[in-house]
């Protein structure tokens, strides 16, 4: 075996377990702090990838700024009393199943359709980056080509965090 080969597994067992840390811990910023480890393993594959930008722009928004802004909110929003049972909303559950069920025939549409995601565009990422380079590649695709969604991603963050407010607070 490579160098490679064993620091891969090391860390494909280290990020699974820290993600079964995350989904298993009762305490909220047990959880946070374990998805930041599991977010500082996947930037250690990205640099096993020679994706040195990416791994940067890991480490610093997503176990940087976001996750410190989910601790913030987790620390500062953590009520007293648990009330367990009781549905803020009482059809709460069903939206949730209804949601969950089109995101799996969604899912399993592109799965089993048998349309290939992976074919790449004209003026794709791959073709500026390859024209480009990466940094300048990728500030361009980010911002011209994929501007609407990134958007939406920053407009979804603040959704999370008023409603991290609104639940959190105290009655």
């Amino acid at each position: 075996m490579t160098f490679e080969q064993i620091s891969f597994i090391v860390l494909a067992v280290a990020s699974i377990a820290s993600a079964i840390g995350v989904i298993s811990f009762k305490n909220a910023v047990h959880s946070a702090l374990s998805l930041i480890l599991t977010l500082l393993f996947l930037a250690l594959f990205y640099l096993q990838l020679n994706a040195m930008f990416i791994a940067v722009v890991q480490i610093l928004i997503y176990a940087g700024a976001i996750m410190v802004l989910f601790l913030f909110v987790v620390t500062m929003l953590a009520p007293d009393t648990t009330v367990e049972g009781n549905d803020r909303i009482p059809w709460q559950k069903a939206v949730g199943i209804a949601l969950g069920l089109i995101l799996a025939g969604a899912l399993s549409f592109l799965i089993f359709s048998g349309q290939s995601l992976a074919q790449p565009e004209k003026n794709g990422l791959a073709q500026q980056v390859a024209k480009i380079g990466d940094v300048q590649g990728f500030g361009n695709a980010l911002f011209h080509g994929f501007l609407f969604p990134f958007e939406v991603t920053s407009l979804l963050i603040v959704i999370a965090i008023l409603g991290a407010l609104v639940f959190g607070r105290r009655a």
